[in-house]
């Protein structure tokens, strides 16, 4: 079991940790865990695949405050996404790119449902960017400015559209279209099995989008925070 720090939100006085059984004993070693560093409060992560957890979470005082939609898209089988709306250069190709990605990113995060406490500082170089393959850290750009960027994070055999931010004033425009077809193509290119995604239930026109490409929803993440 680990219990650590929320990324992004590590100044909240909570822990997260992930639970797939319901077990009071495994629940009060977290809290254990958690008030180690510094932390009252636990927020916990399960999925609709054990329904039992969420409901013995509830009945502690956890309260639900985020919920992810995980889909998949059977790449081989799927059709040719289309051409990108905008035109969209990769991480590889432009590294000098960095510093502006960064600047939405610290948008970008804090802008997610139930987010809206994220700070985002220096270590995203880190994690938000140089651990992810660099051909497939897609960037859209218009007339040279960053409107959203979206990369591919790699398990072994595994492939998953992670974090995806779009500047605020280009929302509704298809930046996210462009980026997705760009990730599929590069998926069909390289011979990727499948692309999982997770995406908060509130964002419905992500969704819509998935859909349109042809990913097919697999289960739920839900997350639930304790009392402090």
């Amino acid at each position: 079991m680990n219990v650590a720090p929320i990324p992004g939100l590590a100044h909240l006085p909570y822990a997260e940790v992930w639970l797939a059984d319901v077990d009071d004993d495994v629940l009060a070693a977290a809290f254990d865990a958690a008030r180690a560093i510094g932390k009252p409060g636990l927020e916990v992560w399960t999925t609709t695949r054990t329904p039992d957890v969420a409901q013995f979470l509830r009945e502690r005082g956890f309260e639900e405050v985020r919920r992810y939609i995980v889909s998949e898209l059977d790449v081989p089988s799927a059709p040719d996404p289309g051409e990108p709306r905008f035109p969209l250069v990769t991480l590889e190709e432009q590294p000098d790119l960095a510093s502006a990605l960064y600047e939405l990113a610290r948008v970008a995060y804090a802008d997610q449902p139930g987010r809206a406490e994220t700070r985002i500082d220096e270590a995203w170089f880190e994690w938000g960017l140089r651990a992810h393959p660099p051909d497939s850290y897609f960037v859209a750009l218009e007339d040279g400015r960053v409107l959203g960027y979206g990369y591919l994070e790699r398990d072994g055999d595994d492939w998953r559209n992670a974090f995806l931010a779009v500047a605020r004033d280009a929302r509704g425009r298809g930046v996210a279209g462009a980026i997705k077809r760009a990730q599929i193509r590069f998926a069909k290119a390289h011979e990727i099995a499948a692309l999982r995604t997770a995406n908060e239930v509130r964002l419905e026109r992500l969704l819509a989008l998935n859909r349109r490409l042809g990913y097919r929803p697999l289960y739920e993440e839900v997350v639930l925070r304790s009392a402090t």
